[in-house]
């Protein structure tokens, strides 16, 4: 055979391994009443095969009921073990909207108004955490930003001007003179003491400060930590199993069993072990446990698609209970972008939800969670799947 004749089979041989590793997968009672959900596996395998993405999970919602679950690819980087089929990823991103959901439910106990003061910097009215600025305050603009503005990223944080301060540990942590990375609160310290971009309420500039604030706030107004929070109010009253969303840990070998490798070639500094070895990105380029609040969660696409039939995952009333009188043409999405991460959580109002995960992002060009996203409601769009009818 020549190499051009072999160059041509690969991405065929890849969609059916990526096929085989599947082909007992899909639950029995969905395929035998809708052969035609082989579309979902085409469209996961030939996506993947196509961008060398090695490990993957689609999951569907229609009606209220998950018809789909089905994970792609391998769990491991010399692909010797399958990915299983309850597979759990990072969520990067897609952890905002359950932050936001936390702070909805603050609310409607009355536990805390959306207009409340996020720091109280003495002004009369006071606020929510009582955080000591590094140093000095940075802004006294500062006093002005609500629990609203941190929702709906109008704090007033511009990352396209300064950089984004969440991902800063190790400059942070010299500055404090603290062991890096310096955690969430000293890293609100820090943030506090820095001067604001913009009037807080103004413009919307999209900032992980501002949900790892949030966090902070879910932990205050509650007396909770902040996962104990989240499960206890928010995924256990939709019968979301524990152990389907869980704390993302940075290092492989605090990984849960179900989560695959990371895929990134990318290299950082050790935010632990700032003069050590470089490492991949993945894997200490970050603090991922401190980014439990704006995208340091895991979890299953059976957890995320539970929550996308309650809340709304975007825009102003992010986190805010679903009413289920959507128009059929309503649409919402969340995405998640990290190094070795992609993700999306999609809702529609024609009753279908689904998330996907990836085990790797692009490193040039569109992300993977929106060209998936055209391929699958493409799909839907066109009417090509039977739904289960019970």
């Amino acid at each position: 055979m020549s190499y051009s004749s072999q160059k041509l089979l690969l991405p065929v041989l890849l969609v059916l391994a990526l096929s085989r590793c599947t082909e007992t997968s899909a639950p029995a009672a969905v395929t035998d009443l809708c052969p035609n959900f082989e579309h979902f596996d085409s469209i996961m395998g030939q996506f993947m095969s196509t961008r060398s993405i090695h490990a993957g999970a689609l999951g569907v919602m229609k009606n209220n009921r998950i018809v789909y679950e089905k994970s792609f690819g391998w769990k491991d980087e010399a692909q010797q073990t399958v990915l299983p089929q309850d597979a759990m990823m990072r969520l990067a991103s897609v952890t905002k909207p359950i932050t936001g959901a936390a702070i909805r439910k603050l609310e409607n106990e009355e536990l805390l108004d959306l207009d409340d003061y996020v720091f109280d910097l003495g002004q009369p009215e006071g606020g929510i955490l009582s955080l000591e600025p590094f140093r000095s305050l940075g802004d006294t603009l500062l006093s002005q930003v609500t629990v609203r503005h941190l929702l709906i990223h109008r704090g007033g944080w511009d990352r396209d001007v300064v950089g984004d301060l969440a991902f800063r540990e190790i400059r942070i942590a010299e500055a404090m003179e603290v062991p890096s990375p310096p955690g969430r609160v000293n890293t609100a310290r820090y943030v506090l003491g820095q001067p604001l971009q913009l009037q807080p309420g103004s413009e919307r500039a999209y900032s992980n400060i501002g949900y790892l604030m949030l966090g902070l706030v879910v932990e205050e107004i509650s007396g909770m930590d902040y996962l104990t929070y989240v499960l206890e109010n928010v995924f256990d009253p939709i019968g979301v199993a524990r152990g389907e969303l869980i704390q993302g840990r940075t290092f492989p070998e605090n990984q849960n069993s179900r989560e695959p490798w990371y895929d990134s070639e990318a290299m950082s500094k050790n935010v632990f072990d700032p003069s050590g070895p470089q490492v991949k990105t993945p894997y200490g380029g970050w603090d991922l446990e401190g980014m439990i609040s704006f995208g340091g969660l895991v979890a299953s696409t059976r957890a995320i698609l539970e929550f996308l039939d309650i809340y709304q995952v975007s825009g102003d009333d992010i986190g805010v209970l679903r009413t289920g009188t959507e128009s059929s043409t309503w649409r919402r999405n969340h995405t998640g972008s990290l190094s070795g991460t992609n993700t999306l959580a999609r809702q529609r109002g024609d009753g279908v939800n689904y998330v996907v995960l990836f085990n790797k992002r692009p490193s040039t060009g569109g992300y993977y969670s929106s060209q998936i996203r055209e391929e699958i409601d493409d799909l839907l769009d066109r009417g090509l799947i039977c739904w289960p009818r019970n």
